[in-house]
């Protein structure tokens, strides 16, 4: 199949070709799982670098990053996923896998608000190569920066949630990194307490790290010491670490995860707060594989309109519940029909160029 721009990805394969001899060792080198290089791929083929801030098998947010690019690459013949940096924690190190991967790949694919401001930096010296980043977006507006971000509302189904299930009318939110996501998402929990019930206290840390497992259980112990009975353990692989301490309390304490549902993982998951990254990814790279995704350099924002993209997951005991499940669907009614008003805090700000609510919304800022 011949596709739009084959000429243009055939001259900067040759441009990258001739750079690859100078520094291909120390690129190659950096290459987290160098299993995916492809040096034999068509020349009509859309070459993806992916850079994660954690593991790609953490159960949760990389995973389902990752997962994506697997899924647009089987969907899409053209996608190739050339190359995957993994634990990627500081900024630094992020920046140095932009700079690893954008002079020889097509797109870049970054999981994480914090690469938004990054390629507003990295992204104008690329011209030629397209950016993915999920989560989050850029400040500015770059023709070759393609965002989908999360109005993280899903959390305000979980706090609905943590309000029926809590006896001793204290829940708890535990968070990661202090990124705008994170603080989003506590908003929208905070919110739906307080309007469920203004008596049950909420219990909040953000630990600093996604993936951390002694943070998260020295935090979760905590919080089930100060009366917590329910919580939202808003975090990557570091969750087990809140299943350690639940455990360990001798508690029945239900909690709710990130992102995928694992009913199985702790004997009392409620269910997972979905923000599908494997979605998202599928549907930005499917979009660019086919030359569909429009405007350039669009933002795209992500409710609860579509449930392939957001929403709330129950374990079988729950979403067996009548009660449960009957506020579950009652609550996402109130948000999409526009009766249940969200904290400003919850939603991203709208930023100065063309964006979409929702994958088929119409475009605004166009102009």
């Amino acid at each position: 199949m011949t596709r739009p721009h084959t000429a243009g990805r055939r001259s900067r394969r040759l441009f990258r070709v001739v750079a690859l001899v100078g520094a291909g060792a120390l690129a190659l080198a950096a290459c987290g799982s160098a299993g995916e290089l492809n040096s034999t791929e068509d020349e009509s083929a859309l070459t993806v670098g992916l850079i994660l801030e954690g593991p790609k098998n953490d159960k949760a947010f990389n995973e389902s990053a990752y997962s994506g690019v697997l899924n647009a690459a089987k969907d899409n013949p053209d996608v190739v996923l050339k190359s995957t940096l993994e634990n990627r924690h500081s900024t630094q190190e992020q920046t140095d896998a932009v700079g690893t991967l954008a002079p020889i790949v097509d797109v870049v694919v970054a999981a994480g608000a914090q690469f938004g401001p990054i390629f507003d930096v990295e992204a104008p010296k690329f011209p030629d190569t397209k950016f993915v980043t999920i989560g989050g977006y850029p400040a500015k507006h770059h023709d070759n920066v393609y965002s989908l971000a999360f109005d993280r509302v899903a959390a305000y189904v979980v706090g609905a949630i943590a309000v029926e299930l809590t006896d001793s009318k204290t829940v708890g939110f535990l968070g990661g990194a202090d990124i705008p996501p994170t603080n989003a998402s506590m908003a929208a929990f905070k919110a739906a307490v307080a309007d469920a019930d203004p008596s049950v206290k909420v219990l909040s840390n953000i630990v600093g790290d996604f993936n951390d497992v002694s943070k998260a259980k020295a935090a979760t112990a905590a919080m089930i010491a100060d009366g917590a009975d329910v919580l939202m353990s808003y975090l990557d692989a570091g969750v087990v670490g809140s299943y350690a301490a639940a455990q360990e309390s001798g508690k029945d304490i239900p909690i709710f995860k990130l992102d995928l549902l694992e009913c199985d993982a702790y004997p009392n998951i409620v269910g997972a707060n979905v923000g599908d990254n494997t979605a998202a990814v599928e549907t930005m790279l499917g979009g660019l594989a086919t030359d569909t995704l429009e405007p350039a350099g669009v933002t795209i924002f992500a409710g609860l309109e579509d449930p392939k993209l957001q929403r709330v997951d129950l374990c079988p005991r729950y979403a067996e519940d009548p009660v449960v499940a009957d506020l579950a669907q009652k609550t996402v009614a109130g948000i999409l029909d526009g009766t249940i008003a969200l904290p400003e805090e919850a939603l991203n700000p709208r930023p100065e160029g063309p964006y979409r609510l929702g994958i088929d919304g119409p475009v605004k800022n166009a102009g």
